[in-house]
């Protein structure tokens, strides 16, 4: 099976995942559109090309796993920055502090997700060079 919605929606399955409401909550067009930039984003990390079937608990690299994980984490990622902007541009709103929210979108402004990553075999400190 590729990559896709129906193997993310069994991925964060309710009795498999226990981050499976907060897939289920946001509207499927967005998730499948996450699913596509998350994948283009894997690709780009990766050495070799990506293994689009789909693996079992036991493989690794789980490059269907990151893809998933990476959707779901950029959408989250992509929430919390709204709210956090609103509540910047609005200080009077509840939820903290100005310097705590401020921390907190640094936080989430990292480009892959960490869960994401441990599914894949890669080198964070390896270094690629390109011609440009």
């Amino acid at each position: 099976m590729a990559i896709d919605i129906t193997g993310a929606n069994a991925y964060f399955g309710a009795t498999v995942h226990i981050r499976s409401e907060a897939w289920t909550q946001i509207p499927q067009a967005r998730r499948i559109a996450a699913l596509a930039h998350a994948t283009r984003l894997i690709e780009s990390r990766l050495d070799d090309p990506l293994e689009t079937d789909a693996t079992v608990a036991g493989d690794f690299p789980r490059h269907d796993a990151a893809v998933y994980e990476q959707a779901l984490w950029m959408l989250e990622a992509e929430s919390l920055d709204s709210s956090i902007k609103a509540q910047v541009i609005n200080p009077t709103q509840a939820g903290g502090s100005l310097a705590a929210n401020i921390r907190a979108m640094q936080s989430a402004t990292s480009l892959f997700s960490p869960v994401a990553l441990r599914f894949l075999v890669v080198n964070p400190r390896s270094i690629r060079f390109s011609r440009g």
